[in-house]
């Protein structure tokens, strides 16, 4: 501790009055014990002041000796550091905790004993326990046969899935870690929609190997036919006809799903892609094609409001238009009418195509657009289609900013539809020529099954 020159004044002071007062009374040694107790008398009035402040160090200081006010300087600043570090790192763990609680993964921290200590509000809201069970056992909480299986480290790979206690539509995937021998961490995670991509990964690979066996049976049966060294020629021509119909459609197959593909990969339409589509020219060629297919079975009806023009990429405009319309076609009863519309609406322009068919149970009307799916599977078969042709619709009109609409009844029919920002065509622009030749893909083959 530096001691300056007014420390020395004090004490300086008490002992010259000291020496005064003792030469005065003939008793020097009086006047200095007399100095020596003021003296100490100050000190101790300066070491309870300094103490009643050290109660609230953070409070001003006392007019006291340099000595004293010194040693509360470098407390106060010391003090003001540690609290100022506090603060940081208080706000530091509220950061810290608040990320924790907002990520979408729970996680739990267990003492030895399986009693929770410590658990994000994801944590909480997948097994369903409020913050005030937190300081319970896990497994009296999640009542959960698999859970004490993980916690007691009898699960391979540490990792089990299990039904949410909250809502059994919902599988969760705990994982437990050993963080040191007192604590341990369980990491909760909801695999749903997970598990769901994955049920339908499978299906679909499923249901594309079913769809190619058929066909690839069919033409395995006739190259076996054809070995024989005695078939003449009448017949082998016959078998040579035959296998055109299952190789068409393991072709057709290929296609859809390349097509697929495509479009489930490919980013939104660039501007460049981007044209004027002249639609009720466009539905005039669909419409005839759709008459070629229909052989005189079913009475076709268009009705495009003239000048109704919209931007879109033409070729997967026509192939949306060409499935919606096949698959009305194939799906009706002979004789039925298929009613093609084409018209302003009050949100731009809207396409519609009605059949009289057997109709669409309400329940199955959200899985239409799904792979493969089929409502009468041995009708749609018979008929040639590969199942893909909504998926494709349904993709189609995502990338052009919009959805399929389908309204069904039962025994009546049904209509589907879907809406498009139209063009407000200028007088002197007159859509009288055909809209521009686009790459058509086999008609029949990306119909899907309405019914």
């Amino acid at each position: 501790m530096r001691i300056s020159a007014s420390d020395l004044v004090r004490p300086a002071t008490c002992l010259v009055g000291g020496v005064a007062v003792g030469l005065l009374s003939d008793n020097l040694g009086w006047g200095v014990a007399a100095a020596l107790a003021v003296w100490i008398a100050f000190g101790a009035i300066e070491f309870l002041s300094f103490r009643r402040w050290s109660r609230a160090p953070l409070s001003r200081s006392r007019q006291w000796s340099s000595s004293w006010r010194s040693l509360a300087e470098r407390l106060t600043s010391s003090l003001t550091g540690a609290r100022g570090r506090a603060r940081r790192l208080a706000d530091e763990l509220r950061w810290l905790q608040r990320t924790l609680d907002n990520i979408p993964d729970g996680w739990i921290v267990l003492q030895r004993s399986g009693v929770i200590e410590l658990a994000n509000q994801t944590a909480s809201s997948l097994l369903g326990f409020s913050p005030r069970e937190r300081r319970r056992n896990l497994t009296a909480l999640a009542r959960d046969p698999s859970i004490v299986a993980l916690l007691e480290d009898e699960v391979e790979g540490g990792i089990v899935e299990m039904v949410s206690p909250v809502d059994e539509s919902r599988r969760l995937e705990l994982r437990h870690l050993r963080v040191d021998a007192d604590r341990s961490i369980v990491l909760i995670r909801d695999v749903t929609i997970l598990d769901r991509l994955l049920t339908m990964r499978q299906d679909f690979i499923a249901n594309v190997s079913h769809e190619l066996r058929t066909p690839l049976t069919v033409v395995m049966g006739y190259l076996e036919t054809l070995e024989d060294d005695d078939i003449d020629r009448d017949t082998l021509r016959a078998l040579l006809g035959k296998l055109n119909a299952p190789a068409q459609r393991m072709k057709a197959l290929v296609d859809d799903l390349l097509t697929l593909t495509r479009l489930e990969s490919s980013p939104s339409p660039k501007a460049d892609d981007v044209e004027m589509v002249n639609v009720p020219a466009m539905l005039t060629s669909v419409v005839n094609q759709a008459r070629q297919l229909a052989s005189g079975k079913h009475r076709i009806r268009l009705d495009a409001q003239a000048g109704v023009v919209v931007r879109g990429v033409p070729a997967e405009l026509h192939s949306a238009f060409m499935n919606l319309v096949t698959n009305a076609i194939q799906y009706s009863p002979d004789g039925g009418d298929v009613s093609v519309r084409w018209h302003r609406g009050v949100g731009g322009a809207r396409f519609e195509v009605e059949d009289h068919g057997r109709g669409i149970p309400r329940d199955l009307i959200s899985r239409l657009t799904e792979r493969f799916f089929r409502v009468d599977v041995a009708n749609s078969r018979a008929h040639g289609g590969t199942g893909l042709g909504l998926a494709i619709v349904k993709h189609i009109l995502r990338r052009h900013g919009t959805e399929l609409g389908v309204e069904s009844e039962l025994g009546k029919g049904s209509l589907f539809y879907f809406d498009l920002p139209a063009v407000n065509k200028s007088p002197v622009d007159e859509y009288d020529l055909p809209s521009p030749p686009v790459e058509l893909a086999p008609v029949p083959s990306s119909a899907s099954p309405p019914d």
